[in-house]
């Protein structure tokens, strides 16, 4: 494990100049020719989140049944929104890496590592973003604590690693069998609405809260409005699918990758 470690440092090492710049032109390329150019940056994600709180906190009277302020479910709406943007971005980008970059592929010097390094650094510049917004907003219009905000962190490393490992999954499965790539977003949409995202788990049957657990994505998105809201933090027992999750599909996808590497290969 040492030595596997060293190895995709030293070959991030070696094509930094290329991950720099593969980052720099993947985030460009999201704002170039559009009008507001690079201030969409930061207008986009302000704009999004002032609409979830007018809508939902002003309009629709959203609320969460053990928060006073006015504005708690707008804020537990946009958070739910921003991970989940963040988690089916980066699994979708990494789904598509062989089959968008098979050039790249067939040089044998070229280290693949380097590739879900330029995803997972594009697609957390795209989180950063209205997260910022969200934690700004939370400590200046309303009484919560940031003492939680650590737990942010957490809950990016999680979703990164799931969908990391997921996204290898999908990314080598769909060498073989491309329809993948129509499947996934279907597939997604369910697990959306299976996960407390925009929706408080307290307006679930007894039955269906008992089984959030067993959902690998459950305890990522809890945490993380908990933390924006500072309600209580989900014990580690809350993560044991998500690390059991993880590990699976992590070794699933290592294991697929070396035993057809050559095959997938060909078939790009």
């Amino acid at each position: 494990m040492i030595g596997f470690d060293v190895g995709i440092a030293t070959e991030l090492f070696r094509f930094r100049n290329y991950v720099v710049s593969s980052i720099v032109r993947d985030f460009t390329l999201r704002y170039r020719g559009a009008l507001g150019g690079i201030a969409l940056i930061f207008f986009a994600p302000a704009i999004q989140i002032a609409i979830y709180v007018i809508v939902f906190g002003n309009l629709l009277k959203g609320h969460l049944s053990n928060i006073e302020s006015p504005y708690a479910y707008s804020i537990f709406l946009c958070t739910g929104i921003v991970f989940w943007n963040f988690f089916t971005e980066l699994l979708q980008a990494i789904q598509g890496l062989f089959l968008e970059n098979a050039n790249l592929l067939k040089k044998a010097s070229f280290p693949f590592v380097v590739l879900p390094v330029v995803k997972l650094a594009t697609s957390t510049i795209n989180l950063l973003l209205p997260l910022a917004f969200i934690v700004f907003f939370v400590v200046a219009a309303t009484n919560v604590s940031a003492s939680n905000f650590w737990y942010l962190i957490i809950v990016w490393f999680m979703l990164s690693a799931l969908a990391l490992s997921m996204g290898m999954c999908l990314c080598i499965l769909q060498v073989f069998f491309r329809d993948f790539r129509l499947l996934t977003p279907f597939a997604l949409q369910g697990l959306f609405w299976c996960t407390p995202i925009i929706y408080p788990e307290e307006v679930l049957p007894i039955w269906v809260i008992k089984l959030m657990p067993f959902n690998p994505l459950y305890a990522p998105f809890l945490t993380a409005q908990s933390a924006v809201l500072d309600m209580h933090i989900p014990s580690l027992e809350a993560w044991i699918s998500t690390l059991i999750f993880i590990t699976v599909i992590a070794f699933g996808a290592h294991h697929l990758y070396k035993k057809n590497r050559a095959d997938m290969l060909d078939n790009i």
